[in-house]
């Protein structure tokens, strides 16, 4: 019996190692539907491998905008702010929790499916307690950079790994679990 009360404890610690990569800590309930705005920018991102978007909502004379920012393409103002004035988009969701600076990056990886990270900096967020070090596009869209600490992400991968300035130690992406795309009804959630 106390063999099986191990192996079963053991079997649980070591599932808790493979779920580090997922961030559980900063709440993300994030629903969008990709029907309702077909030509934007986060909708071509979920579509289109190797494609992502930072996605931030704001408030504009009590209604949400959600301000997209692509890593390539060329768009129309009105696919990079979308003004969630319907029933669904304005009034029965709320973008309150997404993720420690209320930023996402959102898209599909070009070998791993669909991917969301936190918009913050994960090392200076650590460092400082504080979430106001977003990451920006930089090298044409292909990686992200913060600009306080200079270290660049690659989000086209499973994790979310520094490729440039990193030092021994440093964290990845916050990446958060669970991304789902639904193309029939056009429903994106991604949560933790």
């Amino acid at each position: 019996m106390r063999r099986l009360i191990a192996l079963v404890l053991m079997g649980l610690f070591m599932a808790c190692g493979v779920d580090n990569k997922y961030n559980t800590y900063y709440p993300v309930n994030f629903v969008f539907f990709t029907n309702i705005y077909p030509t934007s920018a986060l909708t071509r991102a979920v579509e289109s491998p190797g494609m992502f978007c930072i996605v931030k909502p704001s408030s504009e004379r009590k209604v949400t905008h959600l301000k997209l920012t692509p890593n390539q393409g060329k768009w129309e103002a009105p696919d990079l702010d979308l003004v969630m004035n319907t029933a669904i988009g304005n009034e029965k969701l709320s973008y309150n929790n997404m993720g420690a600076g209320k930023g996402l990056i959102i898209g599909h990886s070009n070998a791993f499916g669909l991917k969301a990270f936190d918009l913050q900096c994960p090392n200076c967020l650590e460092e400082y307690g504080m979430p106001k070090y977003e990451l920006h596009w930089t090298d044409n869209g292909r990686y992200l950079e913060c600009a306080k600490c200079k270290r660049v992400y690659n989000q086209d991968n499973d994790d979310g790994y520094i490729v440039r300035n990193g030092h021994d130690g440093d964290k990845m992406l916050i990446q958060y679990r669970y991304v789902a795309h639904n193309p029939v009804d056009g429903r994106l959630v991604v949560h933790n």
